[in-house]
């Protein structure tokens, strides 16, 4: 078959340090195409990554480049409006996360992918991660015993600016980042039944969340803790403990960020009270080697391409990225109602005029 040909829509991080690196790894798909409205941004992918079209309008692209489908690599309030438009021009669509701002911007997307008989995969990398792939093999070993509980803590200090700060996006740190912790937890523990949660500016000069925190009950009975924030003054860290009945298991990186890093994650198994096994699967001496067996971006683009190779159904679809958001959307109500909310949410979230009664 054809490799798939593939252009990438928004060239900031996602071009530059997720999904351009990886591209000459590749073997069922191609980088045919970018866009970005920035001139200076889609000329550096052109010459890093030697994108053989570059534009710097959307439906330019769509309309005169030679692409099979689009990774979708723009900020969160433009997802709905170029999915939709990508959809509609009968490309097949990788959208990064978070998928959208509320389940019904979700629903649309995935109605209009449907009709259109196009793909659409949700960007979950973590799931395509080596470390969090050996950590779902355990559970479903039942080497931890039943998994009673997760705790996520993930914590930094960003300064304010940037469009995460402005009201289109409708959720701050809570709505970025929890969104991979909540994909993570309902893959590890099941669907979520009930969410509860606080969330808070704690910088006056921002409009979205900065801090968050929130539990929730998953339908395998077990709980997971979320703690997020933008306002941490210790280094870096993303952890996630996973407690069962036989064993604990923690997953944690630091003080770098994850998504740009080859390293894996340091992994500990801990049993009784006094074992401690190191369980990390490290890497391979050659880098090329490693990416090319574990590289979290590369074997999210070939699962993709594969799905569309061979009408597979994405292992991250849809409806994971819209479980994600309706969750999310959860932990703003029951912040805003001081109520633990049950899903699926029986009513919309104005989050605009939440954030600004927060504020």
């Amino acid at each position: 078959m054809e490799p798939v040909k593939i252009g990438i829509l928004g060239c900031g991080a996602t071009t530059r340090c997720m999904y351009g690196p990886v591209f000459k790894y590749l073997k069922n798909g191609v980088f045919a195409a970018a866009a970005d409205t920035n001139q200076e941004q889609v000329r550096w992918a052109q010459e890093m990554y030697r994108a053989p079209e570059i534009y710097t309008d959307r439906d330019q692209m769509l309309d005169q480049a030679d692409i099979d489908a689009v990774v979708v690599g723009t900020p969160v309030y433009c997802h709905l409006d170029d999915v939709l438009a990508i959809a509609s021009a009968g490309k097949h669509v990788l959208c990064e996360k978070p998928m959208a701002r509320t389940p019904d911007e979700c629903d649309q997307m995935i109605d209009t992918c449907r009709k259109h008989n196009v793909t659409l995969m949700v960007a979950f990398m973590k799931r395509y991660h080596k470390c969090f792939l050996k950590a779902k093999q355990m559970i479903d070993d039942d080497e931890l015993g039943p998994v009673f509980q997760v705790r996520v803590n993930w914590s930094f200090l960003s300064s304010p600016g940037g469009w995460r700060d402005s009201l289109p996006t409708w959720g701050g740190i809570y709505q970025d980042h929890g969104s991979h912790a909540i994909d993570l937890c309902r893959w590890w523990l099941g669907d979520i039944e009930t969410a509860s949660g606080e969330i808070g500016i704690v910088m006056n000069d921002r409009e979205v969340e900065d801090t968050a925190v929130a539990t929730f009950r998953h339908n395998s009975g077990a709980i997971s803790l979320h703690h997020m924030t933008r306002v941490a003054h210790q280094p870096l860290v993303e952890l996630y403990e996973i407690m069962g009945t036989k064993g604990a298991l923690k997953i944690e990186f630091g003080p770098a960020w994850s998504f740009v890093s080859t390293e894996p994650f340091q992994m500990t198994l801990f049993r009784h009270g006094n074992t401690t096994v190191d369980v990390t699967p490290h890497n391979q001496g050659n880098l090329d080697q490693e990416i090319q067996a574990n590289g979290q971006y590369l074997m999210e683009l070939d699962h993709f391409c594969d799905c569309i190779l061979h009408q597979l159904n994405p292992r991250t679809g849809g409806r994971d990225g819209r479980a994600a958001i309706e969750a999310i959307n959860a932990v703003y109500l029951s912040s805003w109602t001081q109520s633990k909310i049950k899903l699926p949410l029986n009513e919309t979230v104005d989050l605009e005029q939440g954030f600004l009664q927060v504020r």
